[in-house]
C-alpha cells in the first residue's frame, strides 16, 4: 500500500507513544489508538527505530521493500534480528523468541500502513455530509476469511454500532477496507449491484448485491492470558482487532472498562478508587492537554476527553428519577464546548467565560463541587471566592446530537460559566438563588 496518508493518519501514528510489550498481547485493543509497540522490541531504542521507520513510510508513501531497506540494517546491527533466548517478564520463563525477520517486517509495515489508512478513510467519510455511508470490501488476496467474504458489499449508516467492531483491518493480513458512500451511490449499487475484479488467480468477477442490514453477530469467548481479561469476540475478528482503531477515545473506553470492572468486584471502594484515578496527575495531564488543543483548535470539534465521574449516590439519585446511568457514568467534555464562540466569543465580552485555568479545574470541581437537580440534568456549583461560583451543567439524557454522524451515549457537559454574585441577572445572584432552591443531590 505505497500511497500519500491524509495528515490525520499520519498524525495518529506521529502520537503514539512507544510501549514496549513482550507479547503482542500485552498491548491490547484501543491501547492501540495510543501505543505504538512490536512485540520483543523490549530496548526503548529498537522501539523507537520502529516507530520512526513506520512515521517516514506512512508520511512518504513508501514501500514495503523501502520501509524493508531502510530499517532492516539498524536492527541487524542493534542485535535485534533472527531468534533469540529471553525472559518473558511475565512469568520468568526463558523463550526461544523471534525478533526481526523480513516477514515480522512485513506485519508491522502492512498492520499500520493499513491502519493509518482506514483513520483518514474514517475521518474524511464523518466530516462529509454528502457521505453517510460507509461500505465494506474484501482486499485483492486470493484466499479470504469466509465471515470478512459475506461482509463484502456490506452498505451501512457510518454511525452504525457495527463499525465499532468489524472497522478494517480485522486481523493480521486482512486487507480488507471500507468505501464512503451517497446515498445516490447506495440507490444506484441496490439496482445494479457492485463490479468486483477478477483476483489474481483469474477467479471471481463479475457483480455482487449490496447488503443494506448489519449481520447477526455470534461471539466467542477469548481468554488473554497477559491481561487477566475474558472477552466476548465477533466470529471472523482476530483477537486484538476487535475495536475501530479509526474512531479512538483510549481513554474514555479505559475508564469505562474500569467504572465497570470496580464497580461489579469492589462497590464499597468503587468512589475512592475512581476519583484517584481521575485526580492522578497523569490523567490531569492528559486533560490539561486536551484543553490546550481544543483551545488552538488543533483537534477536530468532535473531539471529547473524560471529565468526570457519576459517584454512587449521583447514580442512586438519578435512579429514583427513572434515570439509570450506572452503566454509562462516565463524563465527557466535548472540544467544541471549549473553543465554540459561545465561550470564545458571547461569554468572553460578557466577561464570565471560563478561563483555561478554569477549564484545567473541571476535573476536581465534578468531584467535590456540591451538586443540585434542576429536573432536567445535573447542576454543578463550584465555589471559587466568597461572590463568584462556576455554574457547571451536565446533561444526563444521553441524547445528544449526532455530529458528522457521530452520537456519544455518555452524559455531557452542556454548560460553563462563571456567576457573579454582586450582579443580578441569570448570570449572577438572581441564578444562583434560583439554584439554591434546587433539590440538593450532594
Amino acid at each position: 500500500m505505497a500511497e500519500i496518508i491524509p495528515k490525520v493518519a499520519l498524525d495518529y501514528i506521529k502520537n503514539k507513544n512507544l510501549k514496549v510489550g513482550f507479547s503482542y498481547k500485552d498491548v491490547w485493543n484501543e491501547e492501540h489508538a495510543t501505543a505504538f509497540t512490536v512485540a520483543k522490541a523490549m530496548q526503548i531504542d529498537v522501539l523507537s527505530d520502529l516507530h520512526n521507520a513506520v512515521i517516514q513510510a506512512v508520511e512518504k508513501g513508501q514501500s514495503f521493500e523501502s520501509f524493508k531497506k531502510n530499517i532492516k540494517p539498524t536492527l541487524q546491527q542493534k542485535g535485534w534480528w533472527g531468534r533469540k533466548k529471553m525472559e518473558d517478564p511475565l512469568t520468568g520463563k526463558t523463550v526461544d523468541a523471534q525478533l526481526g525477520s523480513d516477514r515480522r517486517l512485513k506485519t508491522i509495515y502492512s498492520v499500520n500502513m493499513r491502519s493509518a489508512y482506514q483513520k483518514g478513510q474514517y475521518d474524511r467519510t464523518m466530516q462529509s455530509d454528502l457521505h453517510p455511508y460507509l461500505m465494506y470490501r474484501i482486499g485483492p488476496s486470493v484466499k479470504h476469511r469466509e465471515e470478512h467474504e459475506k461482509w463484502d458489499g456490506l452498505v451501512l449508516p457510518k454511525d452504525d454500532p457495527f463499525w465499532d467492531s468489524h472497522f478494517p483491518p480485522n486481523g493480521w493480513g486482512c486487507k480488507c477496507y471500507t468505501r464512503a458512500v451517497t446515498e445516490s451511490q447506495r440507490k444506484k449499487y441496490e439496482a445494479e449491484g457492485i463490479a468486483v475484479p477478477t483476483r489474481a488467480d483469474g477467479t471471481g468477477g463479475g457483480k455482487i448485491k449490496i447488503k443494506t442490514e448489519a449481520p447477526p453477530i455470534t461471539y466467542r469467548n477469548f481468554f488473554n492470558e497477559r491481561t487477566g481479561t475474558l472477552e466476548s469476540i465477533p466470529k471472523g475478528i482476530s483477537p486484538g482487532f476487535n475495536w475501530n482503531q479509526a474512531k479512538p477515545n483510549r481513554s474514555t473506553a479505559a475508564l469505562e472498562q474500569m467504572v465497570q470492572k470496580t464497580r461489579e468486584k469492589t462497590p464499597e471502594q468503587f468512589d475512592g478508587i475512581i476519583n484517584s484515578v481521575l485526580k492522578s496527575q497523569v490523567n490531569k495531564n492528559n486533560f490539561y492537554g486536551f484543553i490546550e488543543d481544543a483551545l488552538e483548535k488543533k483537534q477536530d470539534r468532535q473531539h471529547f476527553a473524560v471529565a468526570g465521574v457519576l459517584d454512587s449516590k449521583i447514580t442512586n439519585f438519578l435512579l429514583g428519577k427513572k434515570i439509570d446511568l450506572s452503566k454509562n457514568p462516565v463524563i465527557i467534555l466535548e472540544s467544541k464546548l471549549v473553543n465554540g464562540y459561545k465561550y470564545t466569543g458571547k461569554h468572553t465580552l460578557m466577561g464570565n467565560a471560563p478561563s483555561k485555568n478554569d477549564w484545567y479545574n473541571i476535573i476536581d470541581w465534578l468531584i467535590d463541587a456540591p451538586i443540585f437537580w434542576d429536573s432536567k440534568g445535573l447542576i454543578y456549583l463550584a465555589k471559587i471566592s466568597d461572590s463568584r461560583y462556576m455554574k457547571i451543567a451536565v446533561d444526563v439524557n444521553l441524547k445528544t446530537k449526532a455530529l458528522r454522524g457521530l452520537r456519544y451515549a455518555l452524559p455531557k457537559i452542556d454548560t460553563v460559566y462563571l456567576l457573579d454574585l454582586a450582579q443580578e441577572g441569570d448570570r449572577g445572584s438572581n441564578e444562583f438563588n434560583r439554584i439554591m432552591r434546587m433539590e440538593k443531590v450532594r
